[in-house]
């Protein structure tokens, strides 16, 4: 068993080389810019659980990386999103984070739209000409349910295709866990004064664990030992519990190795969905507009229905450590680092052999952001 081994050794997982990676990809403007137009704009990103919008009618309204979306419930099931902008002046449409509707009605001149977009309502509507109404809907979004989350691509016209972004072997591995018949346990929301990237840096590595963690659940988990396996764009970092050594002499194919282990996985480009215990909790980290030094992080603890009615005690101590480590010691040492990185003290980031999901997550980026500028530039009249 490859923990085993690195148990023996005292290593970890190791990548070929170190990694340099600029620290103007945490702090220029025009880097994020690229970030927002060529990842938040183009793959399929997850905006929820399907738990949040179950019933026909009910309905949530987030501003994802700096777009408006309204995601809805249909009468037949299916789920539908949009814009979450009025097409007369631009106004939100629904203001309310979340709730049910049967019509969407705009609180400045009150436009009304059904669940499907359709614009249904115009008052004072002889005012405005000839209305085509099947052209004034709502702007519709690529969305799709996948292992219980919703994702959505933040531009209209285009199409959607988890399984082929997730590919064969981790949409099954996902799918092992059975999301699809969780529920949002709790969820919370807040502003970290550092890039989006730092936040996901820090799910990635276990390096930190005993330095950073040391009083909370450094202890718990061994620091600088994690298992790390690739799947195309996205990544897996394996940490391990102390507990591991109950199962460590028991053949694999006995072992119920979940309960020792914490797997979390990097969903390109911004989501980290930690499994731990019975648990899954998704981070989603999405950058201000126009500002590379601050993002808005949400976690939803997402756990089964037998569990969530059962186990009070759990999920009050896992809230616990989620506020002691990861919002109160990641984050703090997170606007930090961003301090650091704008105060001009380095040009750029060491990424040691010992971090190779951190490794994998930034080229991962880099390859994605350079293959769309290579196709912009195919683009380009060629000179003759």
């Amino acid at each position: 068993m490859e923990i085993n081994g690195f148990l023996r050794t005292g290593t970890t997982a190791m990548a070929g080389d170190v990694y340099q990676n600029p620290v103007t990809d945490y702090t220029d403007v025009q880097h994020l810019a690229r970030e927002t137009s060529e990842l938040f704009r183009t793959y399929p990103i997850v905006v929820g659980h399907r738990s949040e919008c179950s019933s026909p009618r009910d309905f949530f309204a987030r501003d994802i990386a700096g777009v408006p979306v309204l995601v809805v419930r249909q009468h037949d099931g299916s789920i539908g999103a949009f814009l979450n902008v009025c097409r007369h002046r631009g106004s939100k449409v629904m203001i309310e984070a979340c709730g049910q509707r049967s019509v969407f009605s705009c609180p400045y001149h009150a436009w009304s739209y059904r669940l499907d977009g359709s614009l249904v309502g115009v008052p004072n509507h002889d005012d405005f000409g000839e209305i085509d109404r099947a052209e004034l809907g709502l702007v519709r979004l690529p969305v799709e349910e996948r292992h219980g989350l919703i994702w959505v691509v933040l531009t209209p016209g285009g199409s959607i295709d988890v399984a082929g972004h997730l590919g064969d072997q981790l949409d099954e591995e996902l799918d092992g866990y059975g999301l699809n018949g969780f529920l949002v346990e709790r969820s919370n929301t807040t502003s970290v004064a550092a890039n989006w990237k730092v936040v996901v840096d820090g799910f990635l590595e276990t390096y930190h664990l005993g330095v950073l963690h040391r009083t909370t659940i450094g202890p718990h988990i061994r620091s600088n030992l994690a298992p790390f396996r690739s799947f195309g764009r996205h990544g897996c970092m394996t940490a391990v519990r102390t507990s591991f050594d109950k199962v460590r002499d028991v053949e694999p194919a006995r072992a119920d190795l979940r309960p020792h282990l914490v797997n979390a996985y990097q969903i390109f480009p911004n989501t980290v969905l930690v499994w731990s215990g019975i648990h899954m909790e998704a981070w989603l980290s999405f950058p201000e507009t126009n500002h590379p030094g601050r993002t808005d992080v949400t976690v939803k603890v997402l756990g089964a229905a037998e569990h969530l009615a059962q186990e009070t005690d759990y999920w009050n101590r896992n809230w616990g450590i989620v506020t002691d480590t990861i919002l109160g010691e990641d984050f703090t040492i997170g606007r930090g680092i961003q301090q650091g990185f704008s105060s001009g003290a380095q040009t750029h980031v060491r990424f040691g052999r010992n971090e190779p999901g951190v490794q994998h997550f930034h080229q991962a980026l880099r390859t994605a952001l350079d293959g769309a500028e290579a196709l912009r530039g195919d683009c380009l009249p060629r000179p003759t």
